[in-house]
């Protein structure tokens, strides 16, 4: 019998669904494992004010996972922290200027971008969190007068081979010093090297005393494989791509279909 004292789940794709919101079900079901004392700790790509709005909405306290687990805190106290430096963040953003990728930069106090545009529209309707405007050959010197660190670069496009173009020359050029993976079709993530959210996981582990064959994880893209890897058992959602569900132990329903319930729902 697995003994679960630990579920990690992604947010985009697997608690939320269609609409980017937590269904009823699944809201119901993580309310009765968090009763049974099980942690629930929500590990994703976004910031921490974004999550922490999640789980006021779930009724739930606890660790979480933020930009994919660079940055681990829990009520304020910071378990992981792994930024990026802005030499390799500029070099980034010069790499991936001419592109065509839109691109955005996190800080552990929030997000920028260089210009208004839709993308910056849909990250606040969706995250609930306002993004800033700054020119980014100033944003060093600003985010060092307002003591941030930048800890992720998100660069998107509609063009999803264009999306898949990037990621190999990202790959080619700066693999050894930074960790790049796709978040989503139409999303890159560029983070610090050999940090992931299998990170996050083991880090939570620690600070709670738990086994990660006590942690239970569920996620849907190629983002969340560091935690299926190490954790005791691993979820893919039935909407992840094949590749992802090939490193979980079992596959749940959609994200449309309440899977996250249901994967909970059987470890109960």
């Amino acid at each position: 019998m697995f003994d679960c004292k630990l579920i990690c789940t992604d947010i985009d794709g697997t608690l939320l669904d269609g609409n980017h919101k937590i269904s009823p079900e699944n809201r119901r079901v993580i309310a009765k494992a968090y009763r049974k004392g099980i942690t629930i700790a929500l590990i994703s790509g976004r910031k921490a004010s974004s999550l922490e709005l999640l789980q006021a909405e779930l009724g739930i306290h606890g660790p979480l996972g933020c930009y994919s687990g660079a940055l681990v805190v829990d009520e304020g106290k910071i378990l992981a922290s792994h930024p990026i430096t802005w030499k390799n963040t500029k070099e980034v953003l010069s790499f991936v200027e001419g592109m065509g990728l839109e691109s955005f930069i996190y800080t552990d106090k929030r997000w920028y971008i260089q210009k208004e545009s839709p993308w910056m529209a849909f990250e606040t309707s969706v995250s609930h969190t306002e993004g800033k405007v700054v020119p980014f050959d100033e944003l060093p010197e600003h985010c060092t007068n307002n003591n941030e660190i930048p800890y992720k670069i998100l660069c998107m496009s509609e063009d999803i081979s264009l999306v898949l173009e990037a990621e190999k020359l990202l790959h080619r050029k700066f693999s050894q010093a930074l960790n790049i993976y796709r978040s989503g079709p139409r999303y890159l993530e560029i983070s610090a090297k050999d940090v992931d959210k299998g990170h996050a996981l083991e880090e939570i582990c620690r600070a709670y005393g738990y086994e990660t064959s006590q942690a239970m994880a569920i996620g849907d893209y190629f983002n969340d494989l560091g935690m299926l890897k190490v954790a005791g058992h691993s979820v893919a959602m039935a909407n992840a791509p094949d590749e992802v569900k090939r490193h979980a132990h079992t596959v749940t329903a959609s994200n449309l279909e309440d899977g996250l319930a249901k994967a909970i729902e059987a470890i109960l």
